[in-house]
């Protein structure tokens, strides 16, 4: 009867521990594994790691978040799923880098006291390759400055700017991406053109300007981000091509300047 009981009891208490893994891309490379803290009552660590950290043309990268205790494998899952897109968001905006879709790729329990190993569920890790591709490498400051975010992430104001930023810097069409960059200043500026300007200008002074073509009682000066704006936007005697060339030269600087004006809400 005092075994019955005892297993009775084990088979109801929580597991120890508990993990998920997700598989994602990234342009960048680190031959070690990066831990990191966050603020979370069910959540130890998250660990980053690339798959195969001797290969720098290598893009796949793997994210495990280890758990506390948890009562099933659907506790796991739903812990990571919870947490999954603000990681995302987070690691994209800290490192200015494209993120791939994460995908579940597996999650395992640690056994109760004298249970049996518990089998590690894993689905099948799917890749296409379609060239190679250099990775950047990631430093120690980048590090610190991804610990640093994780610990802030819970507490991050504006974070769906920072979700339209990653998912900016994801598309790969330049005039996409520059008119969600221009929507996260110009509402950052309180929806206002010239607060935009003025703000380009104070943190990026040779920021290149002209007389805004529209009639007024005296010339209004607008940045080359608000003239390629308003060409996409109505300016419609402008080629399109023309303007979509002149985007994409100007299009990493703007990134830089949306990236800081963003830290400055945080």
């Amino acid at each position: 009867m005092a075994i019955f009981m005892s297993n009775q009891t084990n088979l109801t208490s929580p597991h120890p521990a508990g993990h998920i893994q997700y598989a994602f891309d990234m342009l960048l490379s680190h031959d070690k594994m990066i831990s990191c803290k966050i603020v979370h009552p069910k959540v130890n660590n998250i660990v980053f790691e690339k798959v195969n950290s001797t290969d720098q043309f290598d893009d796949k990268w793997l994210m495990t978040v280890h758990t506390g205790e948890v009562s099933s494998i659907k506790e796991v899952q739903e812990i990571g799923n919870a947490i999954k897109d603000i990681i995302v968001d987070t690691l994209a905006f800290t490192l200015n880098t494209k993120i791939g879709e994460m995908r579940v790729v597996g999650y395992n329990l640690v056994p109760r006291f004298g249970e049996g190993d518990i089998g590690n569920t894993l689905l099948a890790f799917e890749g296409i390759g379609t060239g190679k591709v250099g990775c950047s490498k990631l430093n120690n400051n980048d590090i610190r400055e991804i610990q640093n975010a994780f610990l802030s992430m819970p507490i991050l104001k504006y974070t769906n700017l920072i979700r339209l930023f990653r998912h900016a810097i994801s598309t790969d069409e330049p005039i996409v991406q520059f008119m969600l960059l221009y929507l996260i200043l110009y509402e950052i500026q309180h929806d206002k053109q010239q607060a935009v300007d003025t703000y380009v200008m104070k943190v990026a002074p040779s920021t290149p300007q002209s007389v805004s073509p529209r009639p007024h009682k005296s010339e209004i000066m607008e940045t080359i981000y608000t003239k390629l704006r308003n060409e996409i936007t109505h300016r419609t005697n402008v080629p399109y091509k023309t303007t979509r060339a002149e985007i994409i030269n100007h299009l990493y600087e703007f990134r830089r300047i949306v990236r800081t004006a963003i830290k400055k809400t945080i």
